[in-house]
């Protein structure tokens, strides 16, 4: 019977049908007319039933080349925003090969990362003399809506790099304050409110 290969009158031809196989014979009709003229005598639907477990079935298909996957995952674009306005060199080599490909596809995208890395060192440095030049680059660019915001308000940011007074220290106390009124919103008034922030 079919179910049992290893008793199957066809075992005999295998050697045959393999050799045919490979070459490139795959209908189980002519192979059962070859190996009747070389003396089998099963029926076909048994012949086709052992070419399908044997031979087709129980060919492996080729072996895929392997492949190693990148590790690297595609930052998201917050991540992607710190990798274009971070210092080259405090880049890994893949995060720079993604980089180098953004700036290359946007030039856009390129000069606003370079102005964006620029208004930076001017905070950190505290240089209030590079300010104007650098608002007159940014407002044509896509950084414009941002340096538009600057000019509004100049005199508070020409008063941030210049003097040494900041609103840090009671920032803290700022959140506290904007925690405790949008947690009584439309439940309290100012009395209450007074007395939570004093305690």
């Amino acid at each position: 019977m079919w179910d049992h290969p290893s008793r199957h009158a066809a075992n005999a031809f295998e050697a045959y049908l393999q050799a045919r196989w490979d070459e490139g014979c795959r209908n189980a009709t002519q192979l059962y007319r070859e190996v009747c003229d070389r003396g089998y005598h099963g029926e076909a639907r048994g012949f086709r039933r052992w070419i399908k477990i044997r031979l087709r079935d129980g060919q492996l298909p080729a072996a895929a080349p392997s492949v190693t996957l990148p590790r690297w995952k595609p930052p998201s674009s917050r991540q992607t925003t710190r990798l274009l306005s971070a210092p080259r060199e405090t880049l890994r080599e893949h995060d720079i090969r993604f980089v180098d490909a953004i700036r290359a596809a946007s030039p856009t995208i390129a000069e606003a990362a370079d102005l964006a890395r620029r208004f930076h060192e001017i905070l950190v440095g505290r240089v209030s003399t590079d300010l104007d030049p650098w608002l007159a680059m940014t407002l044509g660019s896509a950084l414009g809506s941002f340096a538009r915001g600057l000019v509004r308000d100049i005199d508070a940011v020409r008063a941030a790099l210049m003097l040494p007074w900041s609103t840090g220290p009671v920032e803290g106390k700022i959140n506290k304050l904007k925690l405790i009124k949008r947690s009584m919103y439309g439940r309290a008034g100012i009395d209450l409110l007074r007395a939570r922030v004093m305690a």
